[in-house]
């Protein structure tokens, strides 16, 4: 179930690689197994989470400077599609935690980088954000020798299962700061309301902090009161989650057509008119899966191309661009807008190649599909082709934020 459709010829990776790959497929392994079971069952993934913290996959992202791996974004996004063709929604919280295990470093001096990278690495948390950078956010108040924060967020992915949070609170001047919250602390509450059509493991619910004290020694950085405010290198956070996303689509997509030919292969009946004995030898059904396989091998292409770009803006530093930050945001919003077209439109025709009885609910065909048509909700795609076609045309720039 963890292949690939794109056979990646020439593509070298190292022993290092290989190995957290092997645990990759493992843990999807396990996960596969009843993953149509957990969806139905829609409980919050703590043990889910506790299969991903004793694989040691964790802390893979944390710098190598502090201790960490280290591992690269094509490493980091590799390891979650094999994870997310299994279980899309365990794929993404993994995802999520290690952009958000990551992004604090560029702002931390080395005193305290270290000191955060030594917990990350001995309690092996598990990071998640604080919800939609859309409507009212959490407000700061300086308090003694740190802040009392205080507002309530919805679609905080992985906060229900998540030890640390990447937090953000608005100061009263309109400056932002970025912080470290302890799910833990006194005043968190982590609602369990998150009951939709897909994605449902990803523990997507809403978040409250009600007078939440966070130290200053919990404090990241202050972010000013816009992204567009900061250096380059500084706001690679957003385009690395759309591509983190356009990873999850493809994910979702390949295990949906790869499970689909399992099923035929095993299970599913030719159309009585194509005159065939078995369903691989129905042209029909060929026909579809030739449009899968080559829509699926281009995507991968496109989000793989998109990849090499956010290594190239990360490893740039504070050498980075504007303009080259803006031209690796466009071609990750490029990929984010495949994804969203292929993996809506393969996970939505797998039907015509497993028959009617595969539309039966024991088969969990449709999970596939729910995941991408969930999560593609994040952000309107319209405005993607917008801001692509707006570049393109005119070399307008995206203004760093919160979907750009």
């Amino acid at each position: 179930m963890t292949a690939s459709l794109l056979t990646r010829y020439g593509h070298r990776t190292t022993e290092l690689q290989d190995h957290w790959f092997g645990i990759a497929d493992e843990v999807a392994a396990i996960l596969g197994a009843d993953a149509l079971d957990r969806d139905v069952a829609n409980k919050p993934p703590f043990t889910e989470v506790e299969i991903l913290r004793r694989s040691g996959l964790l802390p893979l992202t944390i710098p190598t400077r502090f201790g960490g791996a280290g591992i690269d974004w094509e490493t980091s996004f590799e390891i979650v599609q094999r994870i997310a063709r299994a279980d899309n929604s365990i794929g993404q919280l993994l995802g999520y935690h290690y952009i958000f295990q990551a992004f604090p470093y560029i702002d931390l001096d080395e005193e305290r980088g270290q000191a955060l990278a030594d917990e990350c690495l001995s309690k092996q948390w598990l990071w998640s954000s604080t919800g939609t950078p859309q409507g009212p956010q959490a407000v700061g108040v300086r308090t003694g020798e740190g802040y009392r924060v205080t507002g309530k967020k919805p679609f905080s992915t992985g906060s229900r299962v998540a030890d640390r949070i990447y937090g953000r609170a608005v100061l009263e001047g309109g400056d932002r700061l970025a912080l470290i919250i302890d799910t833990a602390s006194d005043g968190v509450v982590r609602h369990d309301d998150w009951d939709v059509l897909g994605s449902r493991l990803t523990a997507t619910n809403t978040i409250e902090f009600r007078d939440v004290f966070v130290p200053d020694a919990a404090v990241i950085t202050n972010l000013g009161a816009h992204d567009g405010d900061r250096q380059p290198h500084q706001v690679l956070t957003t385009p690395a989650f759309q591509l983190l996303f356009a990873h999850a689509y493809l994910a979702a997509a390949e295990g949906a057509v790869l499970a689909a030919r399992d099923y035929t292969r095993t299970a599913a009946r030719p159309w009585f008119h194509a005159e065939v004995a078995a369903a691989t030898e129905d042209p029909f059904i060929q026909n579809h899966y030739g449009s899968f396989t080559a829509k699926l091998q281009s995507l991968a292409a496109v989000v793989d191309h998109a990849t090499a770009a956010l290594q190239w803006a990360w490893d740039a530093g504070d050498g980075l661009s504007a303009a080259d930050r803006a031209g690796v945001a466009e071609q990750i919003a490029a990929a984010k807008i495949t994804a969203h077209e292929v993996s809506l439109d393969v996970t939505a025709r797998i039907f015509d190649v497993t028959g009617a009885r595969a539309a039966g609910s024991k088969y969990g065909f449709d999970r596939y599909w729910r995941d991408v048509r969930t999560h593609t909700l994040h952000d309107p795609v319209a405005y993607k082709y917008n801001e692509l076609g707006r570049y393109f045309l005119n070399g307008t720039e995206p203004v760093p934020s919160a979907y750009r």
